[in-house]
């Protein structure tokens, strides 16, 4: 129950500051602690990050910082992305999934140490802002969805990258229309497993109500902090816990 409540704190954390998926702290914990199937763990992290998305991305929509329009195009991508996904987890053994979850984590944990160095301003960005269209994005984002039904990544810190690398917009922007295309990407992943029957719906309802409550808080807090700091702190953590994923 404890090891629940702090997992909750730590997604909402994660959701609310950065746009980024609970899975990094959810299905490692779950899978060594609790000793759960990855299948299990992956399923039961998309639906808390149904839950947690929600209510960041209704604190940025708030504040003017979720850019629908281009938001849109990337749910739909993810949508197609995430089902073939799901498929394809139940066809690759649970120790492979394991092992390339752990070197997703680390991956993404290089690219925020890397990014930290080198985030664009605002007024930068909207200079460089390219013409693409929803096509386009779509395009782009089924790959995200593969990751979100075969990792349980459902997509934050990849819809990030998206909306900074090559719509361009601004960090805060950027955060807040990845939430939102996170929870169409994430629900999508959580039907295909609740249908299989890969979810703990105990420990989600747990760590979603608690996510919930702590997204609120870190979302508010988000808006307002230094990213440079942020991402610094959020790359270490990414590679310690993939580490330790593949150690154990």
């Amino acid at each position: 129950m404890v090891e629940f409540i702090l997992l909750g704190i730590t997604v909402g954390a994660l959701t609310g500051i950065l746009g980024s998926s609970g899975v990094v702290a959810v299905v490692p914990a779950l899978i060594i602690i609790n000793s759960e199937l990855p299948q299990d763990a992956i399923g039961t992290s998309l639906l808390i990050d149904v839950i947690t998305s929600i209510m960041v991305a209704y604190v940025y929509f708030r504040r003017g910082r979720v850019n629908v329009k281009k938001g849109l195009p990337m749910i739909i991508g993810a949508i197609i992305g995430s089902q073939l996904g799901v498929r394809l987890a139940f066809l690759i053994p649970p120790l492979a999934i394991k092992i390339a979850f752990a070197l997703f984590i680390i991956a993404m944990g290089i690219y925020s140490l890397i990014r930290k160095k080198n985030l664009p301003e605002k007024e930068k960005q909207e200079k460089r802002n390219l013409n693409i269209n929803g096509y386009e994005i779509v395009l782009i984002t089924i790959p995200v969805g593969l990751a979100t039904g075969i990792l349980g990544a459902s997509g934050g810190i990849m819809f990030l990258v998206i909306s900074i690398l090559i719509l361009k917009l601004d960090i805060k922007t950027a955060v807040g229309t990845a939430t939102f295309a996170m929870i169409i990407s994430a629900l999508s992943g959580t039907v295909g497993y609740l249908i299989v029957g890969h979810i703990i719906i105990l420990a989600a309802i747990i760590i979603g109500i608690v996510s919930i409550i702590s997204g609120f808080v870190f979302s508010r807090i988000g808006n307002d902090l230094n990213p440079l700091t942020t991402y610094k702190i959020l790359g270490v953590v990414f590679i310690i816990i993939g580490i330790v994923q593949i150690i154990l």
